[in-house]
């Protein structure tokens, strides 16, 4: 139903103005919005332009700078009116954030202070207008029985965002789990491999956001051939199996770099979601690898996004 989602944002806009001094994350708004937690912060940056801490702090500065500007109030009841636990760690988000302190904002020496107040919203490129995603096909993952064993993926996980960037978490995480494959000598057997990014970045440099990499043994998710493998590796590490959630999948193709999947995780959520007649299922969505990027030109890298619909 076309403005649906954006109504749905709409109410988690509400609490975040009514909740400063709450805590206010994207599993709360997630709740709140009444979307499913896995895809929530997807909706939220294909609607808003940011990501939900992103936007949480904006509010937070704002009303802050707008109440040291106005007022008298000790910096400490002011903290604790825009949710921040101390007076310190107001003063220490407004020097990360605005280059500026709560004494320079009262004084009326950061006079600035509402132009740098802006959500981070992804770079503008010159790149002319990319085409509206459509999915590229349909795909159902078979749900396990006596005859089917589930679909199950070795996975490692990494952690750390830096400037906006998950490359060096992706790079930490398939080394591990390419690192434990090749000790085990699975290589061979290997015949999907995914990614998933289930957190919503806190900051441009979010030490805690996940990126999970992960292997399929036996079965290649993209044509939905062969059957899937359990060999013994060792679990070292961070080292998981991990159930890829059975049911149907939206399945959508991204060609060119991965720095610009965002594009399209954009485009799917903001503009196909809200005019297709589907539902979200509560599972989480994934990235399928289909060819090699350590032989495959930037421009010519192909990813599968796959969106769990109920």
């Amino acid at each position: 139903m076309p403005g649906r989602h954006a109504r749905l944002i709409g109410r988690a806009l509400a609490h975040v103005e009514a909740h400063l001094a709450a805590r206010l994350d994207a599993d709360v708004l997630a709740d709140r919005a009444a979307l499913s937690r896995h895809h929530f912060h997807r909706v939220f940056q294909a609607h808003v332009g940011c990501s939900v801490g992103a936007y949480v702090t904006w509010r937070r500065l704002q009303r802050a700078c707008a109440l040291l500007a106005s007022g008298r109030e000790p910096v400490l009841e002011i903290a604790l009116q825009v949710g921040y636990e101390s007076a310190q760690a107001l003063a220490k988000a407004m020097r990360r954030e605005l280059d500026t302190t709560p004494g320079a904002v009262r004084r009326g020496d950061a006079a600035a202070w509402t132009n740098l107040l802006q959500p981070w919203r992804p770079p503008v490129t010159s790149s002319p207008q990319e085409p509206a995603m459509q999915p590229t096909r349909f795909h159902t993952v078979p749900a396990a029985d006596d005859r089917t064993p589930p679909l199950m993926a070795l996975t490692a996980t990494a952690r750390g965002m830096v400037d906006h960037s998950m490359t060096r978490a992706a790079q930490q995480a398939f080394g591990e789990l390419m690192t434990a494959v090749g000790q085990a000598g699975q290589m061979p057997a290997i015949a999907s491999c995914i990614a998933l990014v289930p957190d919503d970045p806190q900051g441009p440099d979010d030490a805690h956001c996940r990126y999970v990499a992960g292997v399929v043994f036996g079965h290649d998710l993209s044509t939905g051939s062969g059957a899937c493998m359990r060999p013994d590796i060792p679990l070292t590490g961070s080292l998981a199996w991990w159930t890829i959630a059975p049911g149907r999948h939206a399945v959508f193709t991204h060609r060119g770099p991965y720095g610009t999947l965002h594009r399209s995780w954009d485009a799917i959520y903001r503009d196909w979601l809200p005019s297709a007649d589907v539902t979200l299922r509560d599972a989480p969505p994934l990235e399928l690898v289909l060819n090699d990027p350590t032989c495959t030109a930037p421009a010519d890298l192909l990813t599968e996004l796959w969106i769990p619909l109920a």
